[in-house]
């Protein structure tokens, strides 16, 4: 059995925060689209088929904007969940994890769960625009806990960070913090350029303190394992960020595109990452049947023999450095 099938799923553009380094805060005057449901149902159809018949092990994880906005996901989870056993994951911003209904799907129905939160309150709650996030998502992740114990349920819980320059020199004791709460892993990102640019010179990473990082990690990762809490990433990708820091590129010559991850934006194009989405514009709507599965791979094997991405020449896709090992 070879790797995991992970399609990744943005089926809404809308938000409920404000977040400063984010392109779909609420505050940005932007167009915003949702994923059509019939569409997604056809597909996911199809996916789930394809995971019956080839026994392919199948991770679906849906993200926005604030993905709980689109209000179909609770019942297209549990189908997948239900009738084809798809892995089923999202990642929210925490705030709607307040409704017990929506913590009795996860519970039920998902494999995981993510759950931004950036740091400790300070900075968490002043990047986000929104006093007292931090406090609310806590116990939020507290109630998720606790009810996932007593329905001795396997649900991961996840937190994912933005790591910046005010939140990063914490990373250990927010750790800390999070394996205290319940929380079982995370995973990180650096602080990325292109959603918001204003606000990306004043706060993004250091080379020093990518540096120091990279040397603290392996003691940070020890001494969490007692509380069986795993701290995501790989060697790659920690020195992917390090090279961002440092202003250097990293062109990727192979990629495996879509060979088992994909990504599907809420207009229907499938691409090998979010970054090529409009360049590509593989349309959903050519997959009709499970032999049509394997064909988004051929085709994008083929396609980068003539079209090369211009995203290929300094990758920052976190998949292809392994963020999640």
């Amino acid at each position: 059995m070879g790797k995991k099938r992970v399609i990744v799923w943005r089926i809404t553009q809308t938000c409920n925060m404000t977040c400063k380094f984010c392109s779909y805060s609420k505050e940005v005057i932007r167009q915003r689209n949702d994923a059509n449901l019939e569409e997604v149902e056809r597909v996911s159809d199809i996916l789930g088929k394809y995971k019956q018949k080839t026994g392919e092990e199948l991770l679906i994880s849906f993200i926005g904007g604030e993905p709980f906005l689109w209000e179909p996901i609770l019942n297209l989870s549990k189908k997948m969940a239900m009738e084809y056993g798809v892995e089923i994951s999202t990642t929210t911003n925490g705030i709607l994890l307040a409704s017990r209904e929506v913590r009795k799907t996860i519970i039920n129905y998902f494999s995981e769960i993510v759950i931004s939160v950036d740091g400790f309150e300070e900075c968490n709650d002043d990047v986000r625009q929104c006093v007292g996030h931090f406090k609310t998502v806590s116990e939020n992740i507290a109630k998720l806990v606790q009810e996932k114990r007593e329905a001795g349920s396997n649900l991961v819980i996840k937190v994912n960070t933005i790591l910046m320059r005010k939140n990063i020199g914490q990373f250990e004791e927010f750790c800390e913090y999070l394996a205290n709460l319940g929380v079982n892993e995370i995973t990180f990102n650096q602080l990325g350029g292109y959603d918001r640019p204003e606000f990306y010179g004043d706060n993004r990473l250091e080379p020093m303190q990518v540096a120091q990082l990279i040397e603290r990690l392996p003691h940070i990762r020890e001494r969490l394992s007692k509380y069986g809490f795993i701290v995501h990433g790989s060697e790659s990708y920690l020195e992917r960020i390090l090279l961002t820091t440092e202003n250097r590129k990293n062109p990727i010559i192979e990629c495996n595109p879509c060979s088992w991850f994909w990504f599907i934006n809420e207009n229907g194009y499938i691409s090998p990452c979010s970054y090529t989405s409009y360049e590509y514009k593989y349309d959903t709507k050519q997959i009709k049947s499970l032999e049509d599965i394997a064909q988004v791979e051929l085709y994008y094997r083929e396609l980068r023999q003539c079209k090369r991405s211009k995203w290929c020449e300094d990758c920052y896709c976190t998949q292809v450095y392994d963020k999640f090992e």
